[in-house]
């Protein structure tokens, strides 16, 4: 049995898409209303969808179905409760840079989402537009901050992180590792784990506004042709996203603003 982790990010209500995390019609692509979340969750728990303890997939265990979420929004706490009512913990990755600013979570949400049994892990120090393209001392300093502020909240070693847009690079991957996290997540939709030095490196299904319910339970189990589906689609864009870069996430932000001005 693989590991299948999906990518969620804020929860919010309905329309007010930028009261949690990010602002912007980019990340609102993201985001999920309070509604469509708990359908999801209430679909996958009715498809039998197994699902995987954070802790136990970061010492290793890659089975199961791993639900994180990515920026660290204020909304995170009550994703957290959402899934603590149906007995499923979850992995959420800050940006620690933006801790106790509007829209953001807190040290004392971090820490009561810590109690409450989910993974705390960091998602770079300030959510750079493209980490991949920062030098190595920069890349250190992003992972750096982000785990001894998290490890200075939390009391505890921080060793997992996934990387803020994607933006998977070898040098990213070497100064994670530097700086003691051992498993990094990208979001490269794949069940595919890969080892470097001492860290394990795990993709992710992108879990988006417009997603239904189904699609999120064909994600989590394997069922039908969601997953190839996502993997053909991130393909085509990879050699976009590295080769075109400023341009790309322009015509990209143009692309998601009209699209929600419709």
């Amino acid at each position: 049995m693989s590991l299948a982790t999906l990518m969620y990010h804020d929860v919010v209500s309905a329309g007010r898409w930028d009261e949690s995390g990010f602002a912007g019609s980019a990340a609102a692509h993201y985001k999920l209303d309070t509604e469509r979340f708990i359908a999801h969750l209430d679909a996958m728990g009715a498809a039998g969808a197994t699902f995987a303890d954070p802790v136990a997939v970061a010492g290793g265990r890659h089975e199961g179905c791993l639900l994180t979420y990515d920026d660290g929004g204020a909304s995170a706490s009550a994703a957290g409760a959402l899934m603590r009512e149906r007995g499923i913990s979850g992995c959420f990755f800050i940006t620690t840079g933006r801790i106790g600013t509007p829209g953001f979570v807190d040290a004392a949400m971090l820490r009561a989402l810590r109690k409450d049994g989910h993974l705390i892990g960091s998602h770079s120090h300030t959510h750079p537009a493209n980490i991949s393209h920062l030098d190595t001392h920069a890349l250190r300093e992003e992972w750096r901050r982000s785990v001894d502020t998290l490890e200075q909240i939390l009391g505890e070693p921080v060793q997992t992180a996934s990387v803020p847009g994607g933006f998977m690079s070898t040098p990213v991957l070497h100064a994670a590792e530097s700086m003691g996290i051992r498993t990094l997540f990208t979001s490269e939709p794949t069940t595919r784990v890969w080892h470097s030095d001492s860290c394990a490196v795990l993709g992710r299904y992108a879990l988006l506004r417009d997603s239904a319910p189904a699609v999120a339970v064909a994600l989590a189990t394997g069922q039908g042709g969601a997953r190839l589906k996502q993997w053909a689609a991130w393909n085509v864009k990879k050699p976009l996203k590295r080769w075109a870069g400023p341009v790309y996430r322009f015509a990209r932000t143009r692309l998601l603003h009209d699209r929600m001005s419709t």
